[in-house]
């Protein structure tokens, strides 16, 4: 008896889920009409695997061949007084390496392959007696005053490539990307002090903004925004909002909440599409979110339509890919989808799919569309 009613009760409450899924009316992004139901061909790969190779594979000092191994050590100690591991952008790149002082390497980088590891399950402050994550302090830029995490360590190497210092999203991006490893080891020495200085850092900045981003760049040094060739990056606002919210969380100040709220406000002000890089899914996930947890009431479909339709004006034709390239369906790759026919970017498309996802948990009208 007892068994029959654990089985009734199970059959009820899949009914009422369902039920309660279906009263809720399902949202479109026209984007996404346009992509294959199952695209074809279709090979299902299995990406805590490949993620678990990757770590294995890269993170080897004794690799044998051509152009191993993928990383190295940096010993300027630029920051803090310690020595930062190195990780090639691109294989063979000629900046790097031990070239330039063993000075060029990336925030992103280092830090996208922490925090992937960590994901599944991989202690990267315990691998083979190194402590990964902590040498991304080295990121920290304390030495130039900025204060925030930044693309990297110093500004010596900053014209060799990566936006250091004058392309916004480079400046803004390796502290979101922060925020996340500080959750996965929270208990790392001096993350929490860091975390704080990027908040005031980013609340200060929003306070002088105050609603404007018009600006290719902000000098966090001078608490000054700058303009150069580098057309104006508006989705900024979703990178301070972000990392501003999350501070909320971290601290409880109010202020960082109110900081989000107002960058979020600048950045649904647009009249155009102001989509640069990979920032305004941020934006999207954080206007689901606050409007839930908040009482906010912001625009979350204008947002989500920024992010894939391809309508940006500056980054002429920014967003999500749909269609066949040479016979595969290439949905969902995210890129420009006017230059040269079109062409994707993988990491985007990874940064795009982490705040994406759990969009739906705040906002289930999109569960179907983004999947």
């Amino acid at each position: 008896m007892r068994f029959i009613f654990k089985i009734l009760f199970a059959l009820t409450l899949l009914l009422n889920v369902g039920i309660a899924q279906a009263q809720i009316k399902q949202l479109r992004l026209s984007r996404v009409d346009e992509m294959a139901d199952l695209p074809q061909p279709l090979k299902i790969i299995d990406w805590k695997l490949m993620a678990q190779n990757f770590d294995k594979t890269i993170y080897d000092f004794n690799a044998k061949g051509k152009y191993w191994p993928m990383i190295w050590m940096d010993s300027t100690h630029k920051n803090f007084n310690q020595p930062v591991m190195g990780i090639y952008t691109a294989v063979g790149d000629v900046r790097q390496g031990k070239n330039n002082k063993g000075m060029f390497h990336e925030a992103l980088a280092n830090m996208g392959a922490v925090m992937g590891a960590s994901l599944i399950g991989i202690d990267k402050s315990k691998q083979n007696g190194m402590n990964y994550p902590a040498m991304l302090k080295n990121y920290f830029n304390r030495d130039t005053k900025w204060n925030i995490m930044m693309n990297n360590t110093a500004p010596e190497v900053a014209l060799l490539g990566g936006g250091y210092g004058r392309d916004w999203w480079y400046d803004v991006y390796p502290n979101v990307l922060f925020y996340a490893i500080c959750e996965q080891y929270p208990n790392e020495k001096d993350f929490d002090w860091i975390a704080k200085s990027i908040a005031e850092q980013f609340y200060k900045a929003d306070s002088i903004l105050n609603g404007n981003y018009n600006y290719s760049y902000f000098d966090y040094g001078q608490m000054k925004p700058m303009k150069n060739q580098i057309c104006a990056q508006q989705d900024a606002a979703a990178g301070h909002a972000w990392v501003l919210y999350a501070a909320y969380k971290k601290f409880g100040d109010k202020r960082y909440l109110q900081g989000a709220i107002n960058a979020m406000t600048a950045l649904e002000s647009n009249k155009i599409n102001p989509t640069y890089e990979l920032l305004m899914p941020f934006g999207a996930y954080l206007a689901a979110r606050m409007n839930v947890e908040q009482g906010t009431n912001f625009d979350v479909q204008k947002l989500l339509g920024w992010t894939f339709d391809g309508t940006a004006v500056c980054r002429e034709g920014w967003g999500v890919l749909t269609g066949k390239w040479n016979g595969y369906d290439i949905s969902g790759v995210v890129g420009s989808t006017v230059d040269h026919g079109g062409y994707g970017f993988l990491m985007n498309t990874f940064d795009a799919a982490w705040p994406l996802v759990p969009t739906v948990r705040y906002d289930p009208a999109y569960a179907n569309a983004i999947g």
